[in-house]
């Protein structure tokens, strides 16, 4: 499902948001993307996002194992061509974008703003939690807000990743298991979005399909855009992929 597709049963304009992970290696996070041909990633330290066709060449799939590596795997987003022989399917998600230009953000005077010296904590509190790929330089992504508790600890954080133009992803949101039921991730993603307005943009996010947190987005004024497979595939070992799709 691609809500966005149409209008009144008429072709819709593309938008950045159509292909968010292509859009922001082309222009605002720029400076952190890896090519080769068509292919774009972020530099694997920050995200493990990858922009490419929706249909990819025999060229493309051969790009795509050069910049990851043999054995490597790689997130594709609304692939409308096969995988090639020798490539494996690991895992496939039903990946829901959300647009926030109807949610009401609000500062949050007990959010810190969290940094690189934060960065061994925060990615503790992702490895609990398990709400998306946290990486040693994904904090410079965009402004992380957390939540620290009375003894100093990290207890829930939300911060920003995608930047295409007139739109900021927000992502990272999680709490720890010992401070949930306190609202804390509803007060963090509207300072989140707070923040992203002021800066003259509109909030949007990702999940899958099955988190329960979408009832909390819903709540807060997020709106279903979009609905598109994100397959993970496996690069071949081998020195030499091959690039003949899949029967």
């Amino acid at each position: 499902m691609n809500e966005a597709a149409t209008t009144a049963g008429h072709p819709a304009r593309p938008t950045p948001l159509d292909d968010p992970f292509t859009a922001a290696l082309d222009t605002r996070q720029a400076r952190f993307a890896q090519r080769r041909g068509r292919i774009t990633r972020f530099d694997p330290r920050v995200s493990v996002f990858y922009g490419h066709p929706l249909v990819m060449t025999d060229a493309d799939w051969a790009d795509t194992a050069a910049l990851a590596g043999p054995g490597a795997t790689v997130g594709l987003r609304d692939l409308h061509s096969p995988i090639p022989r020798g490539w494996d399917l690991v895992e496939t998600f039903d990946l829901v974008q959300y647009s926030g230009a109807g949610v009401v953000g609000a500062p949050d005077p007990d959010a810190v703003l969290l940094g690189t010296d934060d960065v061994p904590e925060m990615a503790a509190l992702v490895d609990l939690t398990r709400p998306g790929p946290f990486l040693p330089r994904t904090v410079e992504l965009g402004d992380f807000l957390g939540h620290r508790d009375g003894g100093g600890r990290l207890v829930a954080m939300a911060g920003m990743r995608l930047r295409v133009p007139g739109w900021v992803e927000i992502s990272g949101v999680c709490t720890h298991p010992d401070a949930r039921g306190q609202g804390r991730a509803r007060r963090l993603i509207a300072a989140v979005a707070y923040r992203i307005v002021a800066g003259g943009d509109t909030p949007f996010l990702h999940t899958t399909a099955d988190n329960p947190a979408t009832r909390l987005y819903e709540s807060m004024g997020f709106v279903l855009r979009s609905e598109v497979p994100l397959q993970i595939v496996r690069v071949p070992k081998g020195d030499r992929p091959c690039s003949d799709s899949m029967a």
